[in-house]
């Protein structure tokens, strides 16, 4: 036995490759991404959209948005730095540096959670101007329990870069797990006592476990007994300075949420939770992809730039662009079609009734166009990051707020809440334009493929087409069966290359672990 244990530990810290460490994450992020189902699952069929989950929400807000801007740009810095230090074979710096950083966060962030608490009236207001006396008074009493939310979220994204930028892919995607695991429980319960409160329980301690099994893994890479040294000094001020046009760029990002809230809130009851399922329901989708490949990709980018390998980065922007829209466009075809049915299936059950579907699903179409962008932009930018030309993300996000709340004037009227949703698409569509033409000049390089981009939207538009025309002239069952079908193959088309890829090392490892035993 503990032999056993011995060798399932050095498996989950043992660096991984792109391909593996992808493998890896994709693996257990779709078995989290089900726990994720199943969670949202639970929710709707406890509170469906009332208000008080629309308060619930606002309440939570500003501490996972505005923490996130602190350690999300930190953490996102710590990787290419870290992966400089660790370059220079000084192991104790680097575990300096690490500790101090992960220090000097929490601080902001205990600071960012006793100002929630002090003033949560001005959180509320500034996240849902719009809001009901009602709702407004129900999230301002639950604001005043989330000031642990900032510090707990946040040492959940720091921790975790110490496991990316060690390319421990494996013990990552098994600590995702833990959240859910904990999370649906609390929920179920707890919701006779705390009602919709219930949901900001399980978050706490989901999040908490989850903080707990890092600290474990990354232990070994800090040291809190050279805390006050100034060794890493240097170190940290470059993170800082680095990171801070990330911290404006996502403050503008928030900017951007509160703008799609305040909109929200001005429309009926139930509106603001149905954006927030819709929006859960796409991240679902795009992370199982995003968070696979991105991890790893990221982690490679900054070495490329180490390196100053201009080819291997080349190489990297377009197997990971291709790979990314071979996955999603007829992914995101297939959601168009299948929405309504998909959330009615996954959610409408309890007290998420047949109008709380029509409106999710009305947001979810909205959003579709984001599925396909959201992970290229993400690219993109990832890479100005790996690069350290972080001013860019600063420029765009700027330029999203105000596009963002043009479009929402323009097409709230129209199409109420989808229009919320199609103003995010149409920013994106402009700010992943605007980026790839910048980064090909700077660079000097291309690397879309085009040509594919072209077949795969002459493929999958006329079967969008085509499934809508035949959907009220065929029985509504062999209707799902035939368009799963047909995307299916689809799919498998353009994607069988990887798929084979996935296939030959999943029997590879198979082969070694036979041969091992």
């Amino acid at each position: 036995m503990p032999k056993r244990l011995d060798a399932l530990k050095t498996m989950l810290i043992r660096p991984q490759t792109v391909a593996t460490g992808t493998l890896s994450i994709m693996f257990f992020t779709l078995i989290s991404k089900f726990l994720g189902f199943v969670r949202e699952m639970v929710l709707a069929a406890q509170f469906g959209t009332s208000w008080r989950l629309d308060a619930l929400i606002i309440a939570m807000d500003p501490a996972l948005q505005i923490s996130g801007i602190i350690s999300s740009a930190m953490a996102t810095m710590m990787i290419p730095i870290y992966i400089d230090i660790k370059s220079k074979k000084d192991p104790v710096l680097l575990r300096q540096y690490t500790t101090q950083t992960i220090f000097l966060s929490s601080f902001l962030l205990i600071i960012f959670g006793f100002f929630l608490v002090l003033f949560p009236d001005f959180f509320i207001k500034l996240f849902a101007p719009k809001f009901g006396d009602r709702e407004m008074a129900y999230a301002i009493s639950k604001l005043k329990f989330v000031g642990i939310l900032p510090l707990i979220n946040g040492l959940n994204i720091l921790l975790t870069s110490i496991l990316k930028a060690e390319k421990i892919y494996m013990a990552y995607s098994i600590t995702q797990l833990l959240y859910n695991i904990v999370a649906i429980p609390v929920i179920i319960c707890f919701a006779p006592f705390f009602s919709e409160s219930s949901y900001l329980l399980a978050f706490i301690s989901g999040t908490l476990a989850m903080d707990l099994m890092l600290f474990i893994f990354v232990r070994k890479k800090l040291n809190f007994r050279t805390l006050f040294k100034s060794n890493s000094a240097a170190h940290i001020r470059r993170t800082l300075f680095l990171a801070a046009p990330l911290m404006f760029s996502a403050s503008l990002s928030v900017i951007n949420n509160i703008v799609d809230k305040a909109f929200a809130s001005a429309l009926p009851p139930g509106s603001i939770s149905s954006m927030r399922f819709a929006q859960t329901i796409r991240a679902m989708i795009t992370s199982l992809i995003i968070t696979s490949l991105m991890t790893t990709v990221f982690t490679e980018l900054s070495e490329t730039s180490a390196k100053k390998d201009m080819k291997s980065l080349v190489f990297r922007l377009n197997k990971t662009s291709t790979d990314l829209f071979n996955f999603l466009i007829p992914l995101t075809a297939w959601l168009i079609i299948v929405a309504q049915p998909l959330i009615s299936l996954l959610l409408q059950r309890g007290a998420f009734t047949s109008d709380s579907t029509s409106l999710v699903s009305s947001a979810f179409l909205g959003y579709s166009l984001i599925l396909i962008l959201a992970p290229f932009y993400n690219l993109l930018l990832n890479t100005m990051t790996a690069y350290k030309k972080t001013h860019i993300t600063f420029f765009m996000s700027a330029m999203s707020v105000g596009l963002n709340f043009l479009f929402n004037s323009l097409l709230i009227e129209r199409f109420g809440l989808m229009g919320i949703a199609l103003s995010s698409s149409l920013v994106n569509i402009f700010s992943s334009t605007i980026l790839y033409v910048y980064l090909s000049r700077t660079f000097k390089i291309r690397f879309l493929n085009k040509k594919r981009i072209a077949v795969l939207c002459l493929v999958t538009i006329p079967i969008i087409i085509v499934s809508k025309l035949l959907e009220s002239h065929m029985n509504h069952i062999v209707w799902l069966i035939v368009v799963n079908l047909v995307f299916a193959l689809t799919f498998i088309l353009f994607n069988r290359k990887i798929l084979l890829q996935i296939m030959n090392k999943m029997l590879m490892l198979l082969k070694s672990k036979r041969a091992k035993n």
